[in-house]
């Protein structure tokens, strides 16, 4: 249900290392570092190299968005969104219900979706408030999904793409 809205994210975001990559790799002082495995390590040589020219918040916003990339990448949904709230994103509950059922039948489900639909005292957890091993990648992946967590991903990943192209112009001038 979430998929694409993911893979937009993970595509943007894979769209950022790509672009810190090419723009070292543009950078006579910076080419060395193009290939480092660690994007962190040429995140922070294009940082002090165009120090000039970055604000405080940029250099932030390319640390954040180096994290939150490895984060949705990784499909640890609950860290991602702790980052969206580092970046300023509004991350609200999606409201994805975790139910259990204690026996496998029809009229258990039944009773367990329904106690969890009139939100009976006890039926179910909320997702965003269970801990990282009960919410479930499944689970995670739902209320990043229902919470538009995505969508601000790609969008965070689109505003740290565009200071690596104004960085481009920098170095074109």
């Amino acid at each position: 249900m979430f998929l694409e809205p993911f893979k937009a994210a993970a595509a943007d975001g894979a769209i950022v290392e790509l672009k810190l990559r090419l723009l070292a790799g543009r950078v006579p002082a910076l080419q060395q570092d193009a290939h480092q495995k660690n994007l962190e390590d040429i995140e922070g040589e294009i940082t002090r190299h165009f120090d000039g020219f970055l604000s405080a918040e940029d250099k932030e916003t390319l640390r954040l968005c180096r994290q939150l990339r490895n984060k949705v990448l990784h499909s640890d949904f609950r860290a991602a969104r702790a980052k969206l709230g580092e970046l300023g994103f509004e991350t609200l509950s999606g409201e994805v219900k975790k139910i259990e059922v204690p026996v496998i039948s029809v009229a258990a489900i039944t009773k367990s979706v329904r106690d969890a639909k009139d939100e009976v005292k006890g039926s179910f957890q909320y997702v965003a408030e269970t801990s990282p091993s009960e919410g479930g990648v499944y689970g995670r992946f739902l209320e990043a999904g229902q919470a538009g967590d995505f969508q601000k991903a790609s969008a965070a990943f689109k505003g740290a793409a565009a200071i690596v192209d104004r960085l481009a112009e920098v170095e074109k001038a």
